[in-house]
């Protein structure tokens, strides 16, 4: 599978994995390879309590990884997935003098 097949089935996958995550408190999703070429899946909630609750949640890497394989996107990678929760809570500091 090529870098572009890659990030068409991971771009593909966050909209489903943005509606399986919306109970949890997702707000938005989006990829992004890191340096080695492997996915990182970014995950938007509101606030930082939200973004605790959701990274000490045990279900939602694998619930992450089931959706990428939905889409095709290659066993290694879906692996190889990480994770990364934000919140509009800590965007909206960023600016903060």
């Amino acid at each position: 599978m090529t870098d572009e097949q890659v990030r068409r089935a991971a771009d593909a996958a966050m909209l489903p994995l943005v509606a399986s995550l919306a109970p949890a408190g997702v707000l938005e999703a989006h990829w992004l390879p890191d340096r080695g070429g492997d996915p990182v899946v970014w995950l938007l909630v509101g606030t930082e309590i939200a973004r605790v609750q959701l990274q000490s949640t045990s279900w939602v890497l694998p619930q992450v990884q089931a959706i990428l394989t939905r889409v095709n996107l290659p066993p290694d990678k879906v692996l190889a997935v990480r994770l990364e929760v934000t919140s509009v809570e800590a965007q909206d500091r960023l600016f903060d003098p």
